[in-house]
């Protein structure tokens, strides 16, 4: 009995930790953890037309620029979210350096500490990846490099 449940559990984790994909659904986004550099949790809005996330310290500083010279509500007045995936950033410097210079953003920023979201959303290396939205699933999925991609996706 013992090994059936822990042949079924591996089993939900091994399916729990799909990739997401072209026609998954947005709701995947809410299984994990967000929160603002705040402090404050976040949950992905219900109808967001594009998902920004960046997976390292160049692609994140990259979209923060360009942010920085827009309109605080300018991915809000576009329904885009940008979401930093700072897992791999040590703890202190996270708490010395990098959430007192991320305070200083008017935009919205969705802070992600689990490496599991990396393994979940697709993404590579020195590549801002978008997942655009429709109806509340994944329609497409591409990557960028430059800010000149990035208005041009946010105001599509």
């Amino acid at each position: 009995m013992n090994r059936f449940l822990l042949i079924v559990s591996i089993f939900a984790a091994f399916l729990g930790a799909s990739s997401i994909e072209i026609g998954s659904a947005l709701g995947e986004l809410n299984g994990f953890k967000y929160e603002t550099p705040q402090g404050r949790e976040m949950r992905v809005p219900k109808n967001p037309k594009l998902v920004i996330a960046a997976f390292d310290k160049e692609t994140g500083a990259l979209v923060n620029e360009y942010l920085d010279t827009q309109d605080a509500y300018y991915l809000q007045m576009n329904r885009a979210i940008f979401i930093a995936d700072i897992n791999k950033m040590p703890t202190v410097i996270t708490n010395m350096f990098a959430l007192p210079k991320l305070r200083k953003y008017k935009h919205l920023i969705y802070l992600h500490y689990d490496e599991k979201f990396g393994t979940v959303v697709p993404n590579k290396e020195a590549k801002i990846t978008l997942l655009r939205v429709e109806d509340g699933k994944i329609k497409n999925i591409s990557y960028i490099s430059t800010k000149q991609e990035l208005k041009l996706a946010i105001e599509k």
